[in-house]
């Protein structure tokens, strides 16, 4: 499997992995760019029920935004890749079909906003969920704290998001 995206069907069956192990699947612009292009392919299979969504590789699902491209970014490029961000998981969000995010390890910051999108999230028992960007002096970019707060109310959403604590 190389880097990227591997969709696979299987009847009304789905399966979208996001293969980049050696960067934790760590999401960069390209990776949010081609998740935009692969979800007009799947609206267009009219056969397709279900959305599975994982991580490649054993230890993370998503482990968050790809730092290294970050640090590059100036203020024009940051406002781009968040506003991509918010534009394809509010897509994700909006599916006419079940999404379930299976959480196979690390699902830190921008991977855990993305699997706040889904309808049903499933964790192996090695994952770990976080916002931990308060650490790094950011807050979440793509609407996960939003998400948080519907999922599990406000006090629970504001010890994860203002301490960048992990479960």
């Amino acid at each position: 499997m190389k880097e990227g995206w591997n969709l696979e069907f299987t009847g009304a069956f789905a399966r979208l992995t996001l293969n980049r192990p050696h960067h934790m699947n760590a999401l960069n612009t390209d990776m949010i760019s081609a998740l935009d292009h692969i979800l007009d392919e799947i609206e267009a299979r009219e056969e397709v029920r279900v959305l599975l969504l994982t991580g490649g590789g054993e230890n993370a699902f998503i482990a968050g935004a790809d730092i290294d491209e970050m640090e590059g970014m100036d203020a024009k490029d940051t406002r781009a890749m968040i506003e991509l961000g918010h534009r394809v998981f509010n897509r994700l969000e909006s599916l006419t079909i079940p999404l379930i995010a299976a959480l196979n390890g690390h699902t830190l910051g921008g991977g855990l906003e993305l699997a706040l999108c889904a309808d049903f999230r499933i964790c192996t028992a090695n994952a770990k969920l976080g916002l931990p960007e308060i650490k790094l002096g950011v807050s979440a970019g793509w609407g996960g704290p939003f998400r948080l707060v519907r999922l599990i109310g406000s006090g629970r959403a504001k010890d994860l998001f203002f301490r960048g604590r992990l479960i």
